[in-house]
């Protein structure tokens, strides 16, 4: 039997390894990818440029250069509606009550045209104005009609100004011509509208194709056209695939049919990071600058949206702005980028079998787990089902199948590390670390084998994303506890126990803590966690992030690795439960770290590294202190 169990153990050991060298194949390529993808774009704001041009009477032309010398790649430019051309003076927008009124006064305004009350009307006198705006309104709104005199042209457009508010009527061609001599690329934000269909597509296309210098295509709005229609949205990638540039995705920004749109042009995208108009009072220009250094290097971004400060003092804005823009690009120079067109992501190789491969390292695990909890019999049975279970989910329903056995894998193994580990015998310190670094190095099996599955262009550019970030973090927290009250045990006599054990206000003060700790632990580990930072929190990070480079996640260096490093020193029993439960929550922030696929897998490592030397520190320095508040207590007892 004893024979057979080894057996067995050597079989699930050799199935990790095979996981591991196919998930390390796989990361090679990755962290390839990533090191050659080191050209950032800077946009700044098109009607931003607009009010510094008007404000110091300078050419855009003019502007453009200048923001061109400072580091400017381009400008993001929002698609023009029609209140947009009322409000610039490019064209004058009537309700049908206030067109009536109009030919009241002049009998000469478009004689023999009687306009309709429910209807707007759009008076355009330049006609190449007029052709562009007819091209795209025509395409977007059914029934526009059109009349002419000597004064210019007239669009009747069967909708009211508040419906007309966001419609998009295509771009500036003078702006866009006195950017392009100033050296700017155009990234043209697009707006959705109402019913799209391919005519309405190709015209919005073809006014792009006449676009200089384009950098990327963007949308403006939540959604985007056609979203939901698998069709249509076929037909739009393979149309915007002919400009021959990405698609532009915001970070925290979701937009509805974007990432479909984004997978169907064969993931040709780039990420922009900007901090939102609301966001903008809340920032100084240094701390702007410190977040865009974080999108770019910790997250993958790779172009940048720039918003100005103090525009509303016009002597300075200018000024401000353009060393605003080249504090920006220096920043990026010193971190090792490079400003210009956008770089994109190389692909990773990737196959079925490689695939295939990666997750044999959870089934390996879970033999491993099952040949020592119950006996060979079950560590076999549960192996064989879950291998003929991968190949066939994997074949049925392969991206599903790749997520949650990425997730099995960040569940998996911190239980095994933390289980395997830890032993009730004090130990000293010598033996402590290396302990708590053997703990790690299981727990990590489970990261290196997540990253092998979900290494690829749809999770690194946020288009797919790693799920079951909560239970990755719930799960080994119920597992383990439960594993050591429950071991060496009859678990039905322990239960009765358990529900036996008469609870004391104490005890239900403990409870209520410990939930209350598990909610804020929860919520901390998504994106809507940093509202729960507390000030002397936030300086701690920012120091960490200047001296180390790259930030150590707290709950590691702070609470999960010296606590476990404790226990393994002092030994575990049950009255160190809740030390027990810090030192997990380490081992699962350590392996989650690498869920996050979209950030550079060299900065998870480093900030890996940084997590468990400090922690390692501090719980050192903790054990000395709490050692010596023990003997002087003591020395003190017997004085007494």
């Amino acid at each position: 039997m004893s024979i057979n169990k080894k057996l067995l153990n050597r079989l699930a050991v050799a199935l990790i390894i095979i996981s591991l060298l196919a998930s390390l194949y796989v990361d090679f390529y990755r962290v390839e990818a990533e090191e050659r993808n080191k050209t950032v774009e800077i946009l700044v704001n098109y009607d931003e440029l607009l009010a510094l041009s008007m404000a110091h009477q300078v050419p855009l032309e003019t502007l453009a250069a200048q923001f061109k010398e400072a580091g400017a790649t381009g400008v993001l430019m929002k698609e023009r509606t029609v209140k947009d051309l009322d409000r610039m003076g490019r064209a004058v927008l009537f309700t049908g009550g206030q067109l009536a009124f109009q030919q009241e006064i002049n009998k000469d305004l478009f004689p023999g045209f009687k306009p309709v009350k429910e209807h707007s009307y759009l008076f355009i006198k330049d006609k190449a104005a007029y052709e562009s705006v007819y091209k795209q309104l025509g395409v977007k709104i059914t029934m526009v009609t059109t009349a002419k005199d000597d004064e210019g042209y007239l669009l009747s457009l069967p909708l009211s100004p508040k419906e007309l508010e966001n419609l998009g009527v295509g771009f500036i061609k003078e702006d866009i011509l006195a950017l392009e001599k100033g050296g700017l690329k155009v990234a043209p934000q697009i707006r959705d509208w109402v019913k799209p269909t391919n005519q309405s597509i190709d015209v919005v296309v073809d006014s792009l194709k006449e676009i200089p210098g384009l950098a990327l295509v963007a949308f403006n709005d939540r959604t985007i056209p056609g979203r939901g229609d698998k069709e249509f949205a076929r037909y739009l990638a393979r149309k915007l695939g002919e400009l021959n540039v990405p698609v532009g995705i915001f970070e925290f920004f979701p937009q509805q049919g974007l990432e479909q749109l984004a997978a169907l042009m064969n993931k040709k995208a780039v990420r922009i990071h900007a901090i939102s108009e609301n966001e903008m009072g809340k920032y100084t220009e240094d701390q702007a600058v410190d977040r865009f250094n974080l999108a770019v290097t910790e997250r993958n971004i790779r172009v940048l949206f720039v918003r100005f400060f103090g525009l509303e003092q016009p002597g300075t804005a200018l000024n401000n702005a353009v060393n605003y823009v080249e504090r920006v690009k220096n920043n990026l120079v010193n971190e090792g980028f490079q400003v210009g067109q956008a770089s994109q992501l190389a692909g990773v190789p990737y196959s079925g079998v490689i695939i295939l491969a990666a997750g044999l390292g959870v089934i390996g695990g879970l033999i491993l787990g099952a040949n020592y909890l119950f006996g060979t019999t079950w560590g076999s049975l549960l192996g064989i089902l879950a291998l003929f279970g991968w190949a066939g989910i994997l074949f049925l329903a392969p991206n599903l199948a790749r997520k949650a056995m990425a997730l099995a894998a960040v569940v998996l193994f911190p239980v095994l590390g933390t289980i395997s580990v830890i032993r009730e015998e004090r130990r000293s310190l010598s033996q402590a670390v290396p302990a708590l670094l053997k703990m790690s190095a299981i727990s990590l099996i489970g990261a290196v084998i997540m990253t092998g599955l979900l290494s690829d262009k749809s999770f690194m550019l946020k288009l797919d994303q790693f799920v079951g970030v909560k239970l990755a973090h719930i799960a080994p927290l119920l597992i383990i506890p439960v594993y050591f009250l429950f071991r060496d045990t009859d678990p039905v006599k322990k239960a009765k126990e358990l529900l036996d054990f008469p609870i004391l206000l104490k005890h239900a003060l403990a409870g209520v803590l410990l939930l209350a700790g598990l909610v804020v632990y929860i919520i901390r580990t998504g994106n809507d966690g940093t509202a729960l930072v507390s000030s002397w929190e936030a300086m701690l990070r920012d120091m960490l992030d200047r001296v180390l480079w790259v930030r150590p996640r707290t709950k590691e260096f702070l609470l999960g690795h010296p606590a476990m490093l404790a226990l393994l020193y002092y030994g575990y029993d049950l009255r160190k439960i809740m030390l027990l439960i810090l030192g997990i929550i380490g081992q699962v922030s350590l392996v989650n770290t690498y869920a996050h696929i979209h950030t550079p897998l060299m900065i998870s490592l480093i900030r890996s590294f940084h997590g468990l030397w400090l922690g390692i520190v501090i719980g050192i320095i903790i054990i000395v202190l709490v050692n010596y508040s023990l003997k002087w207590y003591g020395r003190r007892m017997t004085c007494e």
